[in-house]
């Protein structure tokens, strides 16, 4: 029987499943977590282990949980595996992302990918960060049949910008086949294991140090450019990822006639109109699409 999609917010879009899961153990910040093929739902983990040797285990968050709203609950009156909830929170070295279902545990794959695409059209998820999960649940839905109802009702993305963990967005609801995609700040440790009593899907993400945010003008933190990245993916503000343009904005705010002239691919020489000369650089600070920053003004 196929599923009906789910039409939370602007929709589910989707991507294929693997055939088995994988169950990863944090590995160091620059290196992908080392895998090992399990039973998704065999021996759940218990819920105060961080994802890294090294992070202090915690079971209270440092930040607000972020949730996804709910309507009156509704009975499914078909037997089988429905997702309920999605929740994040920041934790002490760590970031958690938890799915809830209703009915027995799916069998589920996390893997680190290149890109998510949607489940069935193909097409790329926006996800902010610079590092991607592929999460996917066989044999669950979004959707009751029975009657027909959602019984996820929250936003088809949340974006709470953590310091590893900014995006999870639904990537499908497909045959009984349930995709979500999660966005990353970086390539760091991930661990997902099984909750019970309510039955959940958990994934902790390590926290990676990224530095000092790079930008000067405009957007000047990791968090604001993250947002900014998202919201660049899903089409506003195209002209943030062309260099010359961004240095014609910061120009723009000493008043027109400003000339602008590329000296190198990411330095320009700015003449005001005042009559005062300033040497403009910037760099795209993530290693995938995204916005252009100044980094210098001289």
């Amino acid at each position: 029987m196929r599923y009906a999609r789910l039409a939370a917010a602007a929709g589910l879009i989707g991507l294929a499943g693997c055939a088995t899961t994988s169950v990863h153990s944090p590995g160091g910040t620059q290196s992908p977590a080392t895998s090992a093929t399990a039973s998704s739902a065999a021996s759940p983990a218990p819920s105060t282990a961080a994802p890294a040797p090294t992070v202090t285990p915690t079971v209270t968050p440092t930040g607000t949980p972020s949730a996804s709203p709910g309507g009156p609950a509704q009975v499914c009156l078909q037997a089988g595996t429905y997702l309920t909830a999605v929740r994040t929170a920041e934790h002490i070295g760590y970031d958690r992302v938890a799915f809830q279902f209703s009915g027995n545990l799916p069998s589920f794959t996390v893997e680190q990918v290149r890109a998510v695409y949607s489940d069935p059209r193909g097409t790329p998820v926006a996800l902010a960060g610079q590092s991607y999960l592929r999460v996917v649940f066989h044999g669950a839905s979004a959707v009751c049949p029975q009657p027909l109802h959602q019984t996820y009702t929250g936003p088809a993305a949340l974006t709470p910008y953590y310091p590893e963990l900014q995006t999870v967005s639904a990537a499908g609801d497909f045959e009984a086949v349930l995709s979500f995609g999660v966005g990353l700040a970086g390539q760091g440790g991930y661990r997902a294991f099984t909750l019970a009593n309510p039955n959940r899907v958990v994934i902790d993400v390590t926290h990676v140090a990224l530095g000092e945010f790079p930008g000067v003008w405009d957007i000047t933190s990791w968090a604001q450019y993250w947002a900014t990245q998202y919201a660049w993916l899903n089409g506003h503000q195209p002209w943030l990822s062309v260099p010359s343009l961004v240095v014609q904005a910061w120009a723009a705010g000493y008043g027109s006639g400003a000339v602008v002239r590329q000296v190198s691919a990411n330095t320009f020489q700015v003449s005001l109109p005042d009559g005062k000369t300033r040497m403009v650089t910037g760099v795209r600070p993530v290693s995938v699409p995204g916005p252009w920053v100044i980094t210098e003004i001289t």
